[in-house]
């Protein structure tokens, strides 16, 4: 993952975490919603690190995850550990990661299984995806949350004085009246007079409640504080109030936060760093003003176009994408954001469902009139096991070569014309011995993995994949180029 010499004060590490909802029907399973499909990140002590994306990508279900709020489906979480055994775990889980990664061909399993040998006992000793409830609870001293409805998150039941000391008794063994003099010093820290502490929340502004759910959140002295959208539904004074305070808090306290966010402005202002999310997966990380003045992947740079710009006068570059955001129950093969992406290649991950549409339309004698000395399709199927579309029609034809040959004319055509990268992903065709139709074999799909293209900057993109061939030597700077132009 990131390459750095100094670790020792890495706090938080997380490695191939996933998390997966079964959808189910009755007593069936019919499949998962992939919400956190795969992340690996570390933050250091002290820092923020924002976490951007679409509604939807993952990002809420990623903080919980890291939480132990809800039980991760796979991968590791490991936060609080000693320096040098901080250092060695991200070694080894590094080096097992990569060796899964380019597990492509017949690749014996020896290197892995010691890798893994090694990392059992230690992820049975610090990992949080390993710990039961019980040793959870002991972590929850030092890593807490603020959620993003503050109304919903504070007990409507209770007094304010009362919701700030449940941490206090439930995991610290202070006195009463030790808890009732923090009480008052974070209340007075966040803004707050002691008048407010025999209030119920009803009785406070948004602001104001937000207030009281990050000193509920501090008044155990956490080192970890995961914010989701914290602002996201107060009016933007009072935003900056908020994000005022948790930058004093932070200086003061050195908390490491995890700022959970939509909101680009507010990202760009709290963050050290920024990741990017898309369909359960990071696409980008890096510095934040590197990745606001010179981001990598496609997706981020349409994502950033999107900041409205104050001067009337600046002419900004919209990137508008095509299309929705896939399901994460059935998310594209390969890359996911390759089905809107400007600048896809042919090994992007198109599949046959990609192709049932755009070949439907090229039979269009309208469109292709060539076409016409051709028998009247019949049927359009695809085979995403097979990664293949076979195409039948409704009576023979006089020459395979000839058809062949024709088809391929009408491709060649079709990839000469915008979004023409779906037939640049075909491999070959081959005909049916009966004359009556063929067969289409797709390029098999590669998935990028996140890597470091520039000192600290990462991007899970095919556009900087090193060459295959010596014949293309220039292949990561032109698909750099492309992404800047477009």
């Amino acid at each position: 993952m990131e390459s750095d010499k100094n670790q020792k004060d890495i706090v938080l590490f997380v490695t191939n975490v996933k998390k997966y909802f079964p959808i189910t029907s009755g007593f069936r399973n019919k499949g998962v919603v992939k919400a956190v499909d795969g992340v690996t990140f570390w933050v250091r002590e002290g820092e923020t690190l924002g976490i951007v994306g679409e509604t939807g990508c993952g990002k809420t279900t990623l903080g919980r995850t890291i939480l132990r709020l809800i039980d991760p489906t796979e991968g590791e979480i490991y936060y609080d550990v000693p320096g040098e055994e901080m250092e060695n775990i991200i070694k080894l889980e590094t080096e097992l990661q990569e060796i899964r990664d380019r597990k492509n061909e017949n690749q014996n399993d020896t290197e892995a299984e010691t890798l893994l040998k090694e990392l059992i006992p230690l992820r049975k000793k610090y990992s949080l995806s390993k710990k039961s409830n019980r040793e959870i609870i002991q972590k929850r001293k030092i890593m807490q949350p603020v959620f993003q409805d503050p109304f919903s998150s504070l007990d409507p039941r209770k007094l304010v004085k009362d919701i700030i000391a449940e941490p206090m008794k439930l995991l610290t063994d202070m006195s009463n009246e030790e808890i009732e003099k923090r009480t008052a010093e974070l209340l007075s820290e966040i803004g707050l007079n002691e008048d407010h502490m025999y209030r119920f929340p009803h009785e406070f502004s948004g602001g104001q409640r937000q207030r009281i759910g990050l000193a509920r959140a501090i008044s155990i002295e956490p080192k970890l504080l995961v914010l989701d959208e914290p602002t996201s539904a107060l009016d933007v004074s009072v935003q900056a109030q908020i994000l005022n305070i948790l930058k004093d808090v932070q200086e003061r306290r050195g908390i490491t936060y995890l700022f959970i966010s939509h909101h680009l402005s507010v990202i760009r202002m709290m963050s050290d760093r920024v990741a990017v999310m898309y369909l359960g997966k990071i696409v980008e990380l890096a510095e934040t003003d590197r990745l606001f003045t010179d981001m990598l992947h496609p997706y981020t740079k349409a994502l950033l176009s999107a900041i409205p710009v104050p001067d009337p006068k600046t002419k900004v570059e919209r990137v508008v994408l095509e299309g929705e955001i896939p399901s994460p129950s059935d998310p594209p093969k390969g890359c996911h954001f390759h089905p809107r992406c400007p600048v896809a290649l042919p090994v992007c991950g198109w599949s046959p469902r990609d192709l049932s549409v755009p070949l439907q339309t090229m039979f269009d004698q309208f469109r292709n009139p060539e076409l016409a000395i051709l028998p009247e399709v019949n049927e359009i199927v695809v085979d995403e096991d097979e990664n293949s579309v076979e195409i039948s029609f409704v009576s023979a034809f006089k020459s395979n070569d000839e058809m062949v040959d024709l088809i391929n004319k009408v491709i060649e055509k079709e990839r000469s014309l915008p979004n023409g990268v779906r037939f640049k992903a075909i491999k070959e065709i081959i005909p049916n011995s009966t004359r009556d139709g063929f067969t289409i074999k797709l390029i098999d799909p590669k998935v990028p993995q996140l890597r470091e293209i520039r000192p600290g900057h990462f991007a899970s993109c095919l556009l900087y994949d090193a060459p295959e061939s010596s014949s293309q030597p220039e292949f990561a700077d032109v698909g750099r180029q492309a992404a800047y132009s477009r």
